[in-house]
């Protein structure tokens, strides 16, 4: 029978740590940070030049978008949101990789309850979305 044992030196210490409950989802020019729930947080980790703080952040918790409905009709699109959503502008982008949104100009017309604006349909994919001003 052989038996081996060896030492082992701690070289880093958690000083404390808790699991956390939430959720979220926020997005700023190409990258994207998401919350789940029952994580383990240690408060801290850095590395490449960025930083992430754990803990719950002070304030309002994010407004969040309404939903944005695309419909197609022939050689146009119909881009509609509830009208009850103020603060909102529409954006569109040819890509989802490197997202590049610009407004669209065209002003929404009130039709219902609903902000509708129509688009020709192009021979590209492109991408809308609601940003809140």
């Amino acid at each position: 029978m052989l038996l081996a044992t060896s030492r082992v030196d701690a070289q880093f210490a958690i000083e404390w740590f808790t699991i956390d409950g939430g959720g979220g989802f926020s997005v700023g020019g190409t990258y994207s940070l998401m919350g789940t729930v029952g994580q383990a947080d240690a408060a801290f980790s850095s590395g490449g030049g960025y930083t992430l703080h754990g803990g719950f952040w002070a304030g309002a918790p994010a407004e969040i978008a309404p939903a944005l409905r695309i419909l197609r009709g022939g050689t146009n699109v119909t881009l509609a949101w509830p009208n009850a959503s103020a603060g909102f502008e529409l954006q569109e982008s040819s890509s989802l990789t490197a997202p590049d949104w610009t407004n669209v100009t065209t002003t929404p017309a009130i039709v219902g309850d609903e902000k509708q604006v129509n688009q020709p349909v192009a021979p590209v994919a492109r991408f809308y979305r609601l940003r809140k001003l």
